[in-house]
């Protein structure tokens, strides 16, 4: 079961120059690689990464998580995954295109920020618990091998995790959240309206 948790307001927050600097250069190089890259990743898009920053270091300044194991679903270009790094989380990203990958740890490496970056899917190796679920989704990759294996963890031993679902998939998000996450655990979404929420396993 899912418990909401009130989130304060970010507007008019102040981000750590860290931070700025990452989302900055972030920003370029997502740009350049949208333009120069032939064929589209249909399912790339970026969150705010300053709203999501903020969050971030406010559940790590209250101490909201139970731990500092930190998991991002579809990482993209790694950017939150680096700036939970940067708050102190152990802090790993899974993204099933290996484009994404590279340029996550290029990235990661040129700010010399600790942060791991799986290649694979974010679901769990037996899906047979939500297979009605996944069915009714086009922008989850549900062929693509699972990366915990890779990571040598499972779900249930992260503490946050964050996703940006498409229009309408929130709840599938919620979903597998709900079915392997610990109890404790905290999934954090954007909604791609400039929204936060967080959630809490119980």
């Amino acid at each position: 079961m899912l418990k909401n948790v009130p989130l304060p307001s970010f507007d008019g927050a102040s981000h750590p120059d860290e931070h700025l600097e990452l989302i900055e250069e972030a920003n370029e190089r997502v740009d350049a690689f949208t333009k120069n890259r032939r064929d589209t990743i249909h399912n790339f898009v970026v969150s705010d990464f300053e709203l999501v920053g903020a969050a971030i270091g406010w559940l790590v300044e209250n101490r909201i998580a139970c731990g500092d194991s930190f998991l991002e679903w579809g990482s993209g270009f790694g950017v939150v995954t680096m700036l939970a790094a940067i708050e102190g989380m152990n802090a790993v990203g899974i993204e099933v295109e290996r484009d994404l990958i590279d340029q996550s740890r290029l990235l990661a490496e040129d700010f010399d920020i600790d942060a791991e970056f799986v290649e694979g899917s974010f679901l769990p190796d037996d899906r047979s618990v939500i297979e009605s679920v996944i069915q009714d989704f086009e922008n989850v990759d549900i062929d693509s091998p699972s990366a915990y294996a890779a990571l040598g963890k499972s779900i249930d031993e992260f503490d946050v995790i964050f996703a940006f679902p498409w229009p309408g998939e929130q709840g599938y998000f919620a979903t597998i959240f709900d079915q392997f996450a610990a109890d404790g655990a905290l999934l954090l979404t954007y909604d791609g309206r400039n929204q936060l929420r967080l959630q809490r396993r119980e």
